[in-house]
């Protein structure tokens, strides 16, 4: 009886012995490949991409890049900045991180409201822009061809060759008149009339014309009964 249950124990304690040398052996084969081969991570910072690759070829891991705009210091395709840190322990096959400045060039947009068209067209090809859709609207507070808004902030940071769109015053609604009939009327008369009215005669022709005294008018353009404002380009002919 003894012998059996001497015999039952080497069993029991070489079976035990197999468990834990089995235990031992998926224990160190895990934690061998969950640690892995261990690298210190490249200096990649200033490098030009291709660059950067390559050196992170050569220690066995992979790059993944970041693109953003990090300002006019860095050269495009540049890299700024990475994670995990240069010289720290990564794993062979492991992923580090890089921030790249980007490609296209970025710039200032100009201050454009307040400006003229011919002035902001200036403005945006001198920071490598230039100007989308124009918009117009009557403003009285805002002089005509004047610039009110802008799509993008002044002193925000875009692509170059990016477009900004422009509302732009048409000025203030001016009053209407219907045009009278100036014909054998006096010019110096009709001129104070006008001028009373906010409206300009622009052009006056003096013509010789037989009969009549100097300064009656002859002709007149628009014609009687048109619809003008301050804005109509108004003509008289006159005698001399």
């Amino acid at each position: 009886m003894n012998k059996k249950v001497v015999l039952a124990g080497k069993i029991a304690g070489i079976v035990l012995g197999y468990f834990l040398l089995f235990f031992l052996a998926v224990f160190s084969t895990v934690s061998l490949l969950v640690k892995g081969d261990e690298v210190m991570a490249p200096d990649l910072l200033g490098k030009p991409l291709q660059e950067a690759y390559a050196s992170a070829a050569k220690k066995g891991i992979y790059l993944k890049k970041i693109i953003g705009d990090f300002g006019a210091t860095y050269a495009p395709n540049t890299v700024v900045n990475q994670f995990p840190a240069p010289k720290t322990s990564v794993k062979v096959k492991s992923i580090v991180k890089i921030f790249v400045a980007s490609e296209v060039g970025q710039t200032v947009v100009p201050i454009l409201v307040s400006r003229s068209q011919k002035e902001c067209e200036a403005l945006l090809k001198k920071s490598k822009l230039k100007k989308g859709y124009s918009a117009f609207i009557t403003s009285a507070e805002v002089l005509p061809d004047c610039v009110i808004s802008q799509s993008a902030p002044a002193g925000s940071r875009m692509a170059e060759g990016s477009a900004i769109d422009l509302l732009i015053s048409k000025g203030g609604e001016s009053r209407s008149f219907v045009m009278p009939d100036l014909i054998g009327k006096e010019a110096v008369k009709v001129l104070v009339f006008f001028e009373n009215q906010g409206l300009k005669i622009s052009k006056i022709e003096e013509v010789p014309y037989f009969g009549l005294k100097p300064g009656i008018i002859l002709k007149q353009f628009p014609s009687p009964g048109f619809e003008i404002s301050s804005k109509n380009l108004i003509g008289i002919q006159v005698s001399k």
